[in-house]
């Protein structure tokens, strides 16, 4: 190359400043981390090769311990069924697909949206009784969601929002949870000055959130958010014990589950696969954005 200038790989040249052992740990590190991520594969590839299957061929091929043979034929017609048989009570796949999105959007704005208030509000604003809200924040994450199951579910029922699209727009209008404590610490890290000086132009609290502090956040909030769309997309179980009549695609799956795997095991694949790909598309978009926004330590101002 023309300059005098000698590239090295990156990885090189961290391994060239490392001692022996550290070499030794570095690369012990690395091949865990390998075996961890070609462990996290494999059900993906086992999915999705058996998903080409007949029936008859996949039990065949379970039974005489070939799990991740390939297919005689690649039955792409399958995938054409997922979509056909994929159906609980009167609801079609298209319209699982309709509930998850107005379920995501839901959880996912309203409750970042709630956790940016709470977290700013706790954060710059000196009151009584504020080191005691957030303590109870903190507490209220470390009980299981098991043991607030039976009160929530009562107090859904006697609200009257009980399987309704309401459910989800109270339930996610705490502002708590581990959105508050990312958004609580970002907001933490900012000089109260930015707020004074639009208070000194003359604009006033809710001027200085939704103009000022707000957009400043944007880089956490969008990470929360597209974290908080992954998991709302992959929670069945809320929507099986709240909303029943408005299953979306991951509860569609499960409640299909045992007939259709009796059915056509493949078929129940090829509509695993189709679920994933919405939620695997977002991921692999931003998940350098994810990456950068998110560090160990927590959220990168």
């Amino acid at each position: 190359m023309s300059g005098g200038f000698d590239r090295k790989p990156m990885g090189s040249s961290l391994l060239s400043k490392r001692g022996t052992g550290e070499r030794i740990i570095y690369v012990v590190i690395f091949f865990l981390f390998v075996v961890y991520a070609l462990a996290l594969l494999l059900p993906f590839v086992w999915l999705f090769i058996n998903s080409f299957k007949g029936g008859l061929e996949y039990l065949d091929n379970i039974s005489d311990s070939k799990p991740f043979s390939w297919p005689t034929n690649f039955l792409f017609d399958n995938y054409g069924k997922a979509f056909s048989m994929f159906q609980y009570g009167d609801n079609t796949f298209f319209g699982m697909l309709g509930n998850s999105v107005w379920y995501v959007a839901i959880v996912t704005v309203e409750g970042v949206f709630f956790s940016a208030c709470t977290g700013y509000v706790i954060a710059k604003y000196k009151f009584r009784g504020r080191d005691l809200i957030y303590s109870i924040a903190i507490v209220s994450m470390t009980i299981p969601i098991v043991g607030a199951l039976g009160s929530s579910f009562k107090l859904s029922y006697d609200l009257g929002i009980y399987n309704t699209p309401l459910q989800p727009i109270l339930s996610c209008a705490g502002g708590f949870g581990f959105n508050f404590l990312i958004l609580h610490a970002f907001y933490k890290s900012i000089p109260w000055a930015y707020s004074e000086a639009v208070f000194i132009d003359g604009g006033n609290h809710f001027t200085a959130f939704f103009r000022v502090m707000l957009p400043m956040a944007a880089a956490p909030i969008l990470t929360l958010s597209i974290m908080s769309a992954i998991g709302s997309w992959n929670d069945y179980s809320s929507v099986i014990l709240f909303l029943p009549d408005y299953p979306t695609i991951s509860a569609g799956l499960y409640f299909v589950k045992d007939d259709l795997i009796k059915e056509s095991a493949p078929v129940y694949f090829a509509q695993l696969i189709l679920s994933m790909i919405p939620i695997i598309t977002v991921f692999a978009i931003f998940s350098d954005k994810i990456m950068t926004n998110l560090s160990v330590g927590g959220l990168k101002g």
